[in-house]
């Protein structure tokens, strides 16, 4: 009859209805989901409309019987009712399907935001864009044991800003990067020190200019080099295991001055350079040409600028992340083949080569270790480095040796050599790790388990740590030849450290040092003193 038609024609058409305008929620599940749902609400729709075509079909029945009463003639026969084909339902499933292509083809402009162990990331959806702020400060305070070491005037106590960076870094298209830092810290902004210069007392740089400077401004690719990256710009190249542990992820205040004094002829912050850096499973390895520091030039006002070669090279055939168990195995060299030209108010042009560095603390400017400047043709590092840590244990260290090469040397004159190393043990009593980073070829801080609640419990990380440092500059001191001799110092630190990690982002740190140093530029010019420090930092 025509209102059953018209009944089964609404109801299909409310089943249709259904299927498009719910299209967008279609689209979150798989097509046999779908497909399945369609099914379910066509049989279910079809069911409901036998079910009352069975009804009415009862209904005609009676009405029959009493028209058949009445007139005695019987009723026409009720029109045939029409069923969904297959036709017709791969054609409304044809329809969902290109709803669906059309909806995930279309592009998408809304950002990603996360904040992974509070460390901000703004990402594109497509992950080819990403923009993340840094920032790091790290506040030192130390008080000393004496007010004059070897003759030299320092602080009973001080504090110093000893980084504070700020900055931002990511990647674009894909396949390249940029990375730029600025530093603020320093003892007011200025990162000058104490240093003795052919036995005189002087002021020298630590190489990247002094007040705010630059820490990193470079730019990367990696796409078809991959697993290898290019890199150009300004920023420390990878020149051995303590320079690659990142600057908050550095377990002691500093890093160790044989590390130090290697970092600083070729790599150290802001320096100028172009270079490759990859890694694989196993292997790590880097090669770069540098140049200045920024902001050294000015400070020194060079005739030629320096130029010089930075390789590293890492193995770790163990690296188990579940157990923390690894081995680390690997070997540095630095070449500076053309050491920075300098000319003096007399007219002099000399390329001098210096060896220096503070006891492993920036709060009072001075320093026990120091070649003072030698004329030289060039000047090579080599080093090799091990490490293992297992669970919350880490054991590292490395030996340095340093080689010059005298400018025009006078009868009898040779090229000094000088040599360092150091050995350092962490254990961290609540249980975490000092996770190996194969793309940096070093280990990370460690990260809380909980952070620090008292009132749930939870207490952060705990970490005790203990280092000797010992570095040899002095070279033929009893020579009996003019100029030969180099007295530049020798330095042995043992070093105690406790540190407090209460989440991702804040450290701080307990140390104390005993330093002695023989032949502070002088032969016999000795000294011994004990230093306790306190660092607060914040990183992300």
């Amino acid at each position: 009859m025509p209102s059953s038609n018209k009944l089964r024609a609404a109801l299909l058409a409310g089943v249709a209805a259904v299927a498009f305008s719910g299209t967008d929620a279609f689209a979150q599940d798989d097509v046999s989901a779908r497909l399945d749902r369609l099914e379910h609400m066509i049989d279910a729709q079809q069911a409901q409309i036998k079910s009352q075509q069975a009804e009415i079909g009862a209904l005609k029945s009676q009405l029959h019987r009493k028209s058949v009463q009445l007139a005695g003639e019987a009723p026409p026969p009720a029109p045939p009712q029409p069923e969904i084909t297959a036709a017709q339902f791969a054609a409304l499933q044809n329809k969902v399907d290109t709803r669906i292509a059309a909806s995930n083809a279309a592009p998408s402009n809304e950002a990603v935001v996360s904040l992974k162990n509070g460390k901000p990331l703004i990402a594109s959806a497509d992950g080819r864009y990403t923009f993340s702020p840094r920032l790091m400060v790290q506040g030192d305070w130390a008080a000393y044991s004496k007010d004059k070491v070897a003759g030299i005037p320092i602080r009973s106590s001080g504090d110093n800003f000893r980084r504070a960076w700020i900055g931002f870094q990511g990647k674009f298209a894909g396949d390249f990067g940029y990375k730029f830092i600025y530093d603020f810290g320093g003892s007011g902004g200025d990162e000058t020190y104490q240093a003795y210069i052919n036995n005189k007392l002087a002021l020298a740089s630590t190489g990247a200019g002094t007040g705010a400077h630059i820490q990193s401004a470079v730019i990367t690719y990696k796409g078809i080099l991959d697993p290898f990256t290019f890199q150009i710009g300004a920023a420390a190249p990878p020149s051995n295991l303590g320079d690659t542990t990142a600057s908050d992820d550095l377990i002691f205040n500093e890093r160790a001055s044989p590390s130090q004094l290697a970092r600083s002829l070729a790599g150290d912050d802001g320096r100028e350079g172009i270079g490759l850096f990859g890694h694989g499973r196993w292997w790590f390895a880097s090669a770069f040409l540098t140049g200045d520091t920024v902001g050294k030039a000015p400070l020194i006002a060079p005739a030629n600028g320096q130029g010089a070669f930075v390789g590293r090279v890492a193995f770790f055939p163990w690296n188990d992340p579940a157990t923390n168990f690894s081995v680390h195995l690997g070997g540095n060299y630095t070449d500076v083949f053309q050491p920075q030209q300098t000319t003096n108010d007399l007219g002099v042009t000399t390329t001098p080569i210096a060896l220096s560095d503070r006891p492993e603390l920036r709060v009072d400017n001075f320093t026990l270790l120091n070649t003072g400047a030698i004329d030289a043709t060039s000047v090579r590092v080599a080093g090799l480095e091990g490490a293992v840590s297992w669970g919350p244990l880490l054991l590292q260290g490395e030996n340095f040796w340093y080689g010059i090469d005298r400018k025009t040397p006078a009868a009898g004159v040779s090229d000094p050599a000088f040599d360092g190393w150091y050995l350092d043990a962490s254990w961290v009593l609540t249980g975490e790790y000092h996770r190996y980073n194969p793309a940096t070829a070093s280990y990370t801080r460690p990260s809380p388990a909980r952070g620090f609640d008292p009132a749930a419990g939870d207490w952060g990380a705990w970490e005790i740590a203990g280092r000797y440092s010992d570095s040899d500059l002095d070279y033929h001191l009893h020579s009996p030849v003019a100029g030969d001799p180099v007295i530049g110092g020798h330095q042995k630190i043992w070093t105690g450290a406790l540190n407090f990690y209460p989440n991702d982002i804040l450290k701080f740190g307990l140390e104390w040092e005993n330093v002695t140093a023989d032949n502070v530029a002088a032969l016999g010019n000795d000294a011994k003193f004990d230093v306790v420090s306190v660092r607060s930092q914040v990183s992300f």
